[in-house]
């Protein structure tokens, strides 16, 4: 955990700050998911866009696959060309997923060195955030949060394309074993996903509204090249 220690460290700090104006360690771990969530809010906004932009080319996309596929070096060329059109960038994710995993890997040997002094009136039935919810109520919480989230598909033909067992399914078996480890993971760090699921789950809502639609698809050309160009 020595490479950690520095993230662990600010944590700390930061965790701090936030309980000298809430007086209250579950509070203060609300504000800092929601802290944590608006610093990446653009990162993950990109990403976001990225799938958009990834969508909107799947039409092009399966006709070039069906007409070059036996050229795959052709196919290749074409499927460049049409990522770097449409600003498609295929590792954008991933590398979204890098910047984040140091703060997320440091949560939680976070609150298991430092929960154990953390109490909470808005989680009145735990002595200590540092040790796992006897009741499990927090961890149902997680996982009722989170499935909803991840049912609900960023863009709305996505749902249209996906069979309905595939698209419920899918995020209750991530949810699923995702909960295995918030079963026995300190009370601190899965109220800290819990509210993490909550603001999922409001973004995912509000980008079906016209202002988000506005904002994911800024920047996301429309025009579509033709596809029987070469």
């Amino acid at each position: 955990m020595t490479f950690l220690q520095p993230v662990v460290s600010i944590l700390d700090g930061v965790m701090k700050i936030l309980y000298s104006f809430t007086h209250d360690w579950g509070l203060s771990i609300v504000v800092l998911t929601l802290l944590i969530r608006s610093l990446l809010f653009k990162l993950n906004l990109s990403s976001a866009r990225q799938q958009v932009r990834s969508s909107k080319v799947q039409p092009i996309l399966r006709d070039l696959r069906t007409r070059y596929a036996s050229d795959p070096a052709k196919l290749i060329q074409k499927m460049t060309e049409l990522n770097t059109k449409y600003g498609i960038k295929p590792f954008m994710p991933f590398a979204a997923a890098l910047i984040q995993m140091p703060i997320f890997m440091s949560l939680y040997p976070y609150f298991t060195m430092h929960g154990a002094g953390m109490t909470s009136l808005i989680v009145p039935w735990m002595q200590s955030l540092g040790i796992s919810d006897p009741s499990h109520l927090l961890p149902y919480l997680y996982g009722l949060l989170s499935w909803i989230g991840l049912s609900i598909p960023l863009l709305p033909e996505q749902a249209a394309s996906q069979p309905f067992l595939l698209r419920m399914g899918l995020p209750l078996l991530v949810v699923a074993i995702s909960m295995a480890v918030m079963w026995r993971s300190p009370a601190a760090l899965v109220l800290y996903w819990s509210v993490n699921g909550a603001v999922t789950l409001m973004e995912r809502i509000w980008y079906r509204t016209p202002a988000g639609r506005k904002l994911l698809y800024r920047g996301v050309t429309g025009d579509h090249p033709d596809s029987g160009h070469e």
